[in-house]
């Protein structure tokens, strides 16, 4: 008893000295050996973003890219950190922290962070072809229904993690009652006509080299590319040879529309391709 008390003893006090060697010990004192993991990751502006982790934490390091960090505990399992520069709503910059659980396990997340354009405006998928040819190739028509700025908003050949191509939208001024066209084309092309009452029509390229699935696909609008954004709308399109859930011919989509099915952002059947205008 006198040995295993003495050894406790060296070990706790080589811990004081040795951080490496105090988790160790604490470790094997509480039995906690599971690290924390990265569950949640919301942008909240252009200069802060909301990290949540699987259990309480504390933060030991944070660099970013461009500009210094800040940061703070909004709860015992998530930090806001915040960026003296401004985060960019279409291009990602690297961020990375490093944080420790209560029994020092520790965990370090490199992630590509976007910041978010609060000024999107509200908007829906209008039309669509799946089926284009070269000189009119698969594209997607937006309709505008407030004043806003589309920097950042994210175009989507499927769900995030399923997706075939993305495409994330210029810095934009648009005006209630505009279009906007975006061309599912290796082309790019940036154009504006406008229509007989004044409204305007921008024709984007996605830069996209295979198009749009012709029979069956998945399309979605994310506020911006950043993890766990929201959905601003969705389409899920078939030949009518396809249910909800499955017949798809393709794994990844399917798997989007589940996804969609199940966050109740898609119900019924899949919009009809053959219809579409």
């Amino acid at each position: 008893m006198k040995s295993l008390i003495m050894l406790i003893v060296t070990m706790l006090a080589l811990s004081c000295s040795q951080p490496e060697i105090g988790n160790i010990v604490n470790s094997a004192l509480t039995g906690d050996r599971t690290v924390p993991v990265l569950i949640a990751s919301q942008t909240q502006d252009l200069h802060t973003i909301r990290l949540t982790f699987s259990e309480s934490i504390t933060v030991s390091e944070v660099r970013l890219e461009k500009g210094e960090a800040s940061w703070q505990r909004t709860d015992s399992r998530s930090v806001q950190i915040t960026s003296s520069v401004p985060f960019s709503a279409s291009e990602a910059q690297n961020l990375f922290i490093r944080v420790s659980d209560m029994a020092f396990n520790s965990s370090a997340f490199l992630l590509s962070v976007y910041g978010k354009n609060n000024d999107i405006p509200r908007l829906l998928i209008n039309e669509f072809s799946s089926r284009g040819t070269r000189t009119q190739p698969d594209r997607i028509e937006l309709e505008i229904r407030s004043d806003g700025n589309l920097s950042g908003l994210c175009a989507m050949d499927g769900t995030k993690g399923n997706e075939n191509s993305s495409f994330i939208l210029p810095d934009l001024d648009v005006k209630r009652g505009d279009y906007v066209i975006i061309y599912w084309t290796d082309t790019p092309q940036e154009t504006v006509s406008r229509n007989s009452d004044g409204s305007a029509v921008y024709h984007l390229g996605a830069g996209s080299s295979t198009g749009l699935g012709s029979n069956n696909g998945v399309f979605v609008l994310y506020q911006s590319a950043g993890l766990d954004d929201d959905i601003i709308d969705a389409l899920v399109y078939s030949d009518g040879k396809s249910s909800t859930f499955s017949g798809f011919g393709s794994a990844s989509v399917e798997a989007s529309v589940r996804e969609l099915a199940a966050s109740g952002q898609w119900t019924g059947p899949a919009a009809d391709c053959d219809e579409a205008t």
